[in-house]
């Protein structure tokens, strides 16, 4: 369409030169320069074709270049050909011309647009590699990241269930066996980027069961999600990291019993999550959290710039009523990225 769109233009603006300059009429004018402008309008197509599949690269330059120098002199005679050809019907000359001498002129003249169509093609491939190449890298970055938060979790879990293997040898059964369920779940949805919410707050549920064994009665969940955002995609174990934080950094460190809040609700084309826990608050917590206690934390907040870039929030913040609160925002989406 680009193509037919500027050829035809060319052919407007080269037919009025010939009806303003030369004097010829405009039905002459169209009929000669717009028609040999428009014939540009397949060679066009074609070259940026075999421009975007054999691009001069360094590999293959010798054969690339004898391929499009071949490509520019068919173009030259296939030109020429048809405008020798149609020439007693449409009167591109004012005398019957010899077939070499409309070839000559083709051939001094069309290699010349040959090239710019090439270079177009050329501009046009280089940007798809670059595009690709960043896709790549921003994919390969995404999966480093989601590398590093599974050991980060498995550690501390396994941590968790040491601690209790000889002062609860059942409840560190029972924590073996969530885990277990855990990284079932967790192998199954390795190749996925994004899960519905639904399925994220099924694998919470079985890390909370894993941290219920431990705290026993210290920990109280709470879950406040509207039901029309348990669809929503978001990243696979985005809400674990969250509430490890909040229980590790928020809960454990004081003896009183203390609630982690989950909520979910959406807000026009946004989904909100929040994490709230009533524990000591960010203040007593910051010492842990800039010790290595926060990586969760960074780990998630480098996955959102992978996946949605500029169109995501997260803060963190501290309560008013005590405690802490993790607050993000991902566009609301019912399909995941792509």
């Amino acid at each position: 369409m680009v193509a037919c769109a500027y050829w035809t233009l060319q052919g407007l603006a080269a037919s009025s030169e010939a009806h303003s300059v030369r004097g010829v009429t405009w039905s002459h004018a169209l009929l000669t320069d717009g028609f040999a402008n428009v014939l540009w309008v397949p060679i066009t197509v074609a070259v940026l074709n075999l421009g975007l599949r054999f691009p001069i690269e360094k590999r293959h330059w010798r054969s690339r270049v004898a391929l499009h120098v071949g490509g520019a002199l068919a173009v030259s005679f296939f030109r020429a050909t048809v405008i020798y050809s149609l020439d007693p019907y449409l009167g591109w000359y004012s005398t019957p011309p010899t077939y070499l001498s409309v070839l000559e002129h083709a051939l001094l003249y069309n290699p010349f647009i040959y090239l710019l169509m090439l270079g177009l093609a050329h501009g046009l491939y280089f940007a798809e590699q670059l595009r690709l190449k960043d896709t790549q890298l921003a994919r390969a970055q995404l999966h480093v990241l989601k590398s590093q938060l599974h050991p980060h979790f498995l550690f501390n879990t396994l941590n968790s269930i040491s601690a209790l293997v000889h002062k609860d040898p059942r409840g560190s059964e029972r924590m073996i066996a969530r885990l277990s369920d855990l990284l079932r779940g967790t192998l199954d949805s390795a190749a996925r980027e994004e899960v519905p919410l639904r399925d994220e707050l099924r694998t919470l549920q079985l890390y909370l069961d894993i941290q219920g064994v431990r705290f026993t009665d210290r920990l109280q969940v709470k879950h406040e999600i509207d039901q029309d955002t348990l669809g929503a995609h978001v990243p696979y174990l985005l809400l674990q990291p969250l509430v490890e934080n909040a229980i590790q950094h928020g809960i454990a460190p004081r003896s009183a019993p203390g609630t982690v809040t989950v909520a979910a609700r959406r807000a026009g084309p946004e989904l909100v999550l929040e994490v709230r826990d009533d524990g000591v608050g960010l203040r007593a917590g910051t010492a842990s959290k800039t010790a290595g206690g926060g990586k969760g934390l960074w780990i998630t907040r480098e996955r959102l710039v992978q996946l949605y870039g500029p169109a995501h929030k997260l803060e963190l913040k501290g309560r008013e009523e005590g405690g802490a609160q993790v607050s993000l925002t991902i566009p609301f989406r019912t399909e995941s990225v792509a």
